[in-house]
């Protein structure tokens, strides 16, 4: 008896805590949006008032910020100050294939991500403030769209953790 309360009490939690971490994953991903956008801010600010080359500017932006957006503004950098030929976007989507499985990004934020890559170092100043300020704008309609649909996701997700926890040690109780 004992043991079959230890079962129902493990598979209570671990699908609570399998809830509990999908309703979480939206936020994560929200995260690294707006983590991603401070980037692409500094970014901007370093293009227009700073005037740096573009591996400072990255090296800067990996300083500044957290995460798998640091892992990727810093491998860009290096690649850019080993300048073994390859071109921008080329060491770009090296970079991003770094973080690719590390992040809560979708694939859709990603292509957004990829295509900025795609301006590095090929436009001038201010059609990459332009490329800059699409990105910034994708990642704002983003965050607002996934906050709205998160207070009603996280619910769901908690719920459904608990219900099937509770309907699993029923089926094998």
């Amino acid at each position: 008896m004992v043991l079959r309360m230890a079962g129902v009490l493990a598979i209570m939690l671990g699908c609570t805590g399998l809830g509990l971490f999908y309703s979480l994953k939206e936020s994560f991903r929200i995260k690294e949006l707006q983590e991603f956008k401070k980037a692409l801010l500094i970014l901007s600010s370093e293009i227009e008032y700073m005037r740096a080359p573009l591996n400072i500017a990255c090296a800067n932006i990996a300083k500044r910020t957290e995460s798998t957006t640091m892992v990727l503004f810093a491998a860009f950098a290096e690649g850019l100050a080993d300048g073994k030929g390859a071109t921008a976007y080329q060491l770009w989507t090296a970079a991003v294939a770094k973080i690719k499985g590390k992040t809560s990004l979708a694939a859709e934020d990603f292509s957004v991500i990829d295509g900025f890559g795609k301006t590095l170092g090929y436009l001038d100043k201010h059609m990459q403030q332009g490329a800059i300020k699409y990105a910034i704008t994708y990642i704002d309609d983003k965050v607002v769209s996934l906050q709205a649909q998160g207070d009603k996701n996280k619910r769901m997700y908690r719920s459904l953790g608990v219900i099937s926890g509770i309907l699993i040690s029923v089926v094998l109780w």
